[in-house]
């Protein structure tokens, strides 16, 4: 027996579901209208970002003031005081007074607020300091470099005499108690400075001498056409001629004191310190 099949349209095929579009003015879903009723509160809020931001620079503010002021009260705390002092590069007869009125001075500063100023002014009696250089070592260490210029020389002006510097400075009221310093007689000495001139020349051999050689001039002269003439022990006489190279002149004056093959000598022509000349 045949069997029909009912008829699903007027093709033949099977009918679909029919779908639900949402017409222009129906109403949407509760969840979409939470969407767009948060969106809305959100853009009614503070701008967060900039809020923190100044937040932020406030902070950092504070940050740096209370910094500064802990720096400010470290500086002069206890905790850096000056407890040990170093001091460097002395060498005149007046060393451990130098010494002294610059520890002195350092009492009662710390490492971190450190005054220059008094602590030159502390020396300013002593002529052979020039300056002075510090490096404080946190946190209660503290050294001082000195640059001294001790004295060298004595010029002789009749009864009145002055220490002189290796630069030819005049040293007024510097300590030579215990040197044995060669003299130079001049007719008058100035009352401050360099000494000038021909007075300047010996000033600046005799101060180029080595430590050894030093204690064996015993005389100082110059004359117009042979320059700086130094007398030694033994009755050897050096001839310099100017002040300039003074050091190789003494460098090339020791090399011939000490050859051993010299029986007799009589003087050194130094004035071309790479030939000298001996008689």
């Amino acid at each position: 027996m045949a069997v029909k099949r009912a008829k699903s349209g007027s093709g033949g095929a099977p009918r679909r579901p029919a779908k639900h579009a949402i017409k222009p003015g129906a109403s949407r879903s509760a969840g979409a209208r939470g969407r767009i009723a948060a969106r809305r509160r959100l853009s009614n809020l503070p701008d967060l970002p900039g809020s923190w931001r100044a937040r932020l620079a406030v902070l950092g503010l504070l940050a740096v003031a209370t910094a500064a002021g802990y720096a400010f009260w470290l500086r002069d705390s206890p905790l850096v005081a000056v407890e040990r002092v170093a001091v460097e590069g002395l060498a005149s007869p007046d060393s451990e007074a130098i010494a002294t009125a610059l520890r002195r001075s350092a009492e009662g500063m710390t490492t971190l607020n450190l005054d220059s100023a008094e602590l030159e002014a502390s020396v300013e009696g002593f002529p052979s300091v020039r300056s002075i250089a510090l490096d404080a070592h946190l946190p209660n260490g503290l050294t001082i470099e000195v640059e001294e210029a001790p004295p060298t020389m004595i010029a002789r002006s009749g009864e009145q005499q002055v220490p002189v510097a290796a630069d030819g400075e005049l040293l007024y009221g510097a300590t030579t108690e215990g040197l044995e310093l060669p003299g130079v007689e001049l007719t008058d000495l100035p009352d401050a400075g360099k000494l000038t001139d021909a007075a300047l020349e010996q000033a600046l051999v005799v101060g180029a001498a080595p430590e050894p050689l030093r204690p064996l001039i015993q005389s100082v002269g110059y004359s117009t056409g042979e320059g700086v003439q130094i007398g030694l022990a033994g009755g050897v006489e050096l001839e310099f001629g100017a002040s300039s190279d003074a050091a190789a002149k003494w460098a090339a004056a020791a090399a011939v004191l000490a050859d051993g093959r010299l029986e007799t000598l009589a003087y050194i022509d130094l004035r071309v310190p790479t030939r000298p000349a001996v008689g």
